[in-house]
């Protein structure tokens, strides 16, 4: 008779690379800026804190990223190029009412940090955003 041969896998798991699972306690991020080297800086900064982070430099960059995936804080500037940081607050609240969002923006005004809450905003920062600042910012959110 013959022997037949094992077809069982390697069952010395220490050896292989298991692919890791995500942290389903990691908070995933959506940065939108038109700034690269500020949304560069930002991705360092929240990725060494232990975020998931992904970028946008548009409105629209950021709208299909909203499509395509679950955020749970979104740090969004005012002013996004030639597009309203406040409209996009909006449109992105309407589709994740979840989002925790903070807005950004080198030009503070009263009337924006009003439209801003208004709209559903947890957090209002100014820029140059000072990264304590903002790390306990995030801290904060609801």
């Amino acid at each position: 008779m013959e022997k037949s041969k094992s077809m069982s896998p390697n069952r010395n798991t220490s050896e292989q690379q298991l692919p890791r699972a995500p942290d389903p306690l990691r908070q995933s991020v959506l940065v939108v800026d038109d700034e690269e080297n500020f949304l560069t800086l930002l991705k360092w900064f929240l990725t060494q804190r232990g975020y998931d982070v992904h970028t946008a430099v548009s409105a629209e960059d950021a709208l299909s990223l909203v499509q395509e995936h679950t955020f749970d804080i979104a740090l969004l500037d005012i002013k996004i190029g030639s597009s309203d940081g406040l409209r996009l607050l909006e449109q992105m609240t309407e589709r994740s009412p979840e989002l925790k969002v903070i807005m950004m923006t080198a030009y503070p005004t009263v009337g924006s940090l009003k439209q801003a809450f208004a709209k559903g905003a947890s957090r209002y920062l100014t820029k140059p955003v000072d990264l304590h600042e903002l790390a306990e910012a995030l801290k904060l959110l609801p």
